[in-house]
This record gives C-alpha cells, structure tokens and sequence, in this order.
C-alpha cells in the first residue's frame, strides 16, 4: 500500500499498524506556509504591460527579488503580506476549452501563514492590477479558498499547506522523518509516496518513483 499522505493522514489510515515509537516522529513532521487560491473568470486576457507575460502560460508576479523575499519574510514571521508574490496560471490562453469564446480564466495564489484566516482577495488582485493595468474591470466572477478551504477541499493540505510540509531546517532531507530510506515504514506493505517524503513538493513525481522502488526492492 502506497500511501499519497502527509503523516498526520499516514497516522490516521494506519496508526494501528505503527510502531509508537514512529507515529510519534511521524508527529513531529512540521507543515509550511498556507495558500489563498483564487480562480477567475474573465472577460478577456490579463493586460499585462510586459509583452510576454501576455504570451506566457504561467507569470510569477514579484516583481523584484527583494520584493519576493520581503513577502516570503513576512509569511516566515507569521503575517500576511501587504504586497505578496503571486504565481498566475492563465492557461486558457492555450486551452480554448477552458473558456467561452473570447472569455478567459484565471487562477493566482500566494502564500500566507499556515492557517490563516486573513482574506487576501484584495491583495491578490491588486498586486495584479499594479503590473495590468485594468485587469480589475475584466473580472466577471471570482473564488476564493483560505487555508481553511482548502484543507477542507484536501485533507493533505493541512493549514493550507499544499506542498507536502516545511522544507526548512533538516526536514529539506529528512522527511517526513530521519531515515536512510523515508518511503518505507515499519508495517511491511505500507510505504509512503507523497511529498511529504525527498525531494518534497514540485511537478516532478519523484517520491512516487522512489517510493516504488524502495516498495519493490522490499517486495524482490
């Protein structure tokens, strides 16, 4: 059984086959930063001043390095940010089923302390607006999902953290505990593979591949 949990989950679908010992270190894993989420719906593309933002599928809205940093900062002590880093994802300008004609959608999200209530729709918005102007008049509909939300829509996302827990500290290697083989637990037949295990959260599918290996290297 390949488990694609965090170890508060793991803890809860098979605590009764866990040694004590290790659902108290699975209860020591860390989770990260929370997400606010908005999808939108629009009428028409985002107006970015940059020519290819206009042609890029994705735009990471900072704009500067040290701006980036300063809205990272400000989660790291635990506040919202006034001016956060927002990642948009405009794929309709690539996938015309996704909206009506002539019609796009949108969805832009920005980290926030885990957890928290604050309502960032605002903020996300306006960090927008500053680099398209008139953005805002294109909205027709928008949705928003707090921290709250979202580990309600998936019980991993715990306090909003959709990246599988913290990678600060020694938790960038071990994860979710101090092991040379993290996919494997002490119950034969029960592994886990999500991001909660190396190299962490990303587009890359590594932990299910070696959580299938170390699975099958059991299994030989």
């Amino acid at each position: 059984m390949l488990l694609d949990l965090t170890p508060r989950q793991v803890v809860q679908v098979a605590g009764g086959r866990l040694p004590t010992s290790y659902q108290r270190a699975l209860s020591g894993f860390r989770y990260g930063a929370g997400s606010v989420k908005l999808d939108l719906a629009l009428d028409g593309p985002i107006p970015w001043n940059a020519a290819d933002c206009r042609r890029a599928g994705t735009v990471h809205v900072g704009p500067t390095l040290a701006d980036i940093s300063a809205a990272e900062a400000a989660v790291a002590r635990g506040e919202a940010p006034e001016l956060p880093y927002v990642l948009v994802g405009q794929q309709s300008l690539f996938d015309p089923t996704r909206a009506p004609p002539g019609k796009h959608t949108v969805w832009a999200y920005c980290h926030v302390p885990h957890g928290s209530s604050v309502d960032m729709t605002d903020r996300i918005l306006a960090q927008i607006e500053r680099f398209a102007p008139g953005f805002r008049g294109r909205v027709l509909a928008c949705h928003a999902m707090a921290p709250r939300d979202l580990q309600a829509y998936n019980e991993n996302y715990v306090g909003g953290d959709i990246a599988g827990g913290s990678s600060g500290g020694l938790q960038l290697f071990f994860r979710p505990t101090r092991s040379l083989t993290p996919y494997t637990t002490p119950a034969r037949g029960i592994y886990i593979c999500s991001s909660s295990t190396p190299p962490g959260g990303g587009v890359h599918g590594m932990c299910g591949y070696h959580a299938a290996r170390a699975a099958l290297k059991r299994l030989a």
